[in-house]
C-alpha cells in the first residue's frame, strides 16, 4: 500500500484533517500551534470530557495522540481505525485497508481505491458534512440541563418506591418494567409521572402523562419538572448499549412506546418525546458511529411526507422508515401498541428505506 503516504500528503496539504476528524464524531476541532497540531475531543460516545484529547500532528507521517487513552499511539490511519472501527493494538494495523477507504470514500479520492474487484462503489459519507465543510456550521454550544437530585422522585412515589399504573400493565408494560423507568402518580395534576434522564443516567425532569385521552385531551403530557427536551432523548442511557451491538435504534415519539418495547425484551429504543427531532438529538444519534441503522416507528397517522421530513435531519446515515402496509395498525396506533407478533411482523415486513436527497 505504497500511496498511504500520498493520502497523508493530500490530508495535510489539502487542509482535510479539521473534516476528517468532524467526519469520526469528535468535536471542538481546532487547529493549534500555528496550525502545526489539531486538537479535538473524542466522540460522546467515549464519555470524555478532555476538549485537546485528540491530538494529531501536521508532520510528514501525521501522528497521532488521545491524551485519555493510554491505549492508543499511531498515525492517522491508526487513529480512524480506533475511533470508527474500536480496533486496539495490533488491530489497528490489520484495520489499516478499511481506514484506508474510509478516508478516500470520504473525500472521492477514487484514483487511491483502483484495482479493487468489482469496482468501487463510493457512499458519500460527507452528506451531513457539507455545511461544515462550507464553512456555514461549527459545533453547538450546549447548555446541559440541570441535576435534579436523586429524591425528587420521592413525592411521587409511596415510602421511596415506585407505584406501577395497573392500567399500563394492561396495555402491555409490564409492573416490572414501570419499577425499572420510575413509574409513580402526581396527586395535584391528576397524572401519570415518570422521570427523564440524560444519556449519564441523571435525572433531569418529570414527565406526566393523563390515564385516559378524553380526561384532557388537548394536554395529554405535562412538564411536572421542566426541562430542555431539545438536548435528551427518553430512554438513551438505558439503550445506548443495545443500539451499539445491535447497529440498529428504533426511534418511538411517546415514551410509553420504549417502555412497551422494554416490556417485549426489545431494549434499543428511543423516544422523541416532541413532535420534531431535533439537531442535537440528531447529533447523539450520528456521533454512535457512521454504520447505525435508523428506523423511524411513528405513529400510523403520520404520512409518509411527514416521516420522510423527519428523515432528513439524518442527512449521510442508513435511514428507514416503518410504515404499515398490511393494516395491522389502527388509526393512531403505535407500531409496537398491538403487541409483540404485529411488531415482529411491521419488523420483517414493513421496513423501508428513506432516499434522503
Amino acid at each position: 500500500m505504497s500511496d498511504l503516504q500520498a493520502i497523508k500528503d493530500k490530508l495535510v496539504n489539502e487542509d482535510k484533517i479539521e473534516d476528517l476528524l468532524e467526519a469520526l464524531g469528535c468535536e471542538y476541532v481546532k487547529p493549534e500551534q500555528q496550525g502545526f497540531l489539531i486538537t479535538a475531543q473524542l466522540p460522546e460516545r467515549f464519555y470524555s470530557s478532555n476538549k485537546r484529547s485528540v491530538q494529531v500532528k501536521l508532520n510528514e507521517s501525521v501522528s497521532c495522540a488521545i491524551r485519555s487513552r493510554a491505549d492508543f499511539k499511531g498515525d492517522i490511519f491508526n487513529l480512524v481505525s480506533y475511533i470508527k472501527d474500536d480496533k486496539r493494538g495490533a488491530e489497528m494495523q490489520a484495520d489499516l485497508h478499511n481506514a484506508k477507504e474510509f478516508i478516500c470514500k470520504l473525500f472521492g479520492w477514487n484514483q487511491f481505491l483502483k484495482g479493487q474487484k468489482g469496482g468501487v462503489v463510493v457512499k458519500d459519507y460527507t452528506a451531513s458534512l457539507k455545511e461544515i465543510i462550507n464553512g456555514k456550521k461549527r459545533k453547538r454550544e450546549i447548555k446541559p440541563n440541570p441535576i435534579l437530585p436523586e429524591e425528587t422522585m420521592n413525592e411521587f412515589y409511596i415510602k421511596g418506591k415506585p407505584i406501577p399504573y395497573a392500567g399500563w400493565i394492561d396495555e402491555g408494560i409490564s409492573y416490572r418494567t414501570q419499577m425499572l423507568y420510575g413509574v409513580g402518580w402526581d396527586w395535584d395534576s391528576k397524572r401519570i409521572v415518570f422521570p427523564l434522564r440524560n444519556r449519564f443516567g441523571q435525572w433531569v425532569g418529570v414527565k406526566g402523562r393523563i390515564m385516559k385521552t378524553e380526561d384532557d385531551p388537548e394536554r395529554k403530557y405535562l412538564y411536572i419538572y421542566r426541562c430542555n427536551n431539545r438536548y435528551e432523548w427518553f430512554n438513551f442511557h438505558y439503550a445506548h448499549t443495545y443500539i451499539l451491538m445491535s447497529k440498529k435504534v428504533y426511534i418511538f415519539e411517546s415514551e410509553k412506546s420504549c417502555m412497551k418495547a422494554h416490556s417485549y425484551g426489545i431494549f434499543n429504543t428511543l423516544a422523541i418525546g416532541a413532535s420534531d427531532i431535533t439537531e442535537e438529538q440528531a447529533d447523539m444519534i450520528k456521533q454512535l458511529g457512521l454504520d447505525i441503522e435508523i428506523i423511524l416507528c411513528y405513529d400510523k397517522d403520520k404520512t409518509a411526507k411527514e416521516v420522510k421530513e423527519q428523515a432528513e435531519i439524518f442527512e449521510g446515515r442508513n435511514v428507514f422508515g416503518m410504515f404499515d402496509m398490511d393494516g395491522l395498525l389502527s388509526e393512531k396506533d403505535a407500531p409496537i401498541d398491538n403487541g409483540l407478533d404485529v411488531w415482529n411482523k411491521l419488523v420483517e415486513n414493513n421496513i423501508y428505506g428513506i432516499t434522503i436527497k
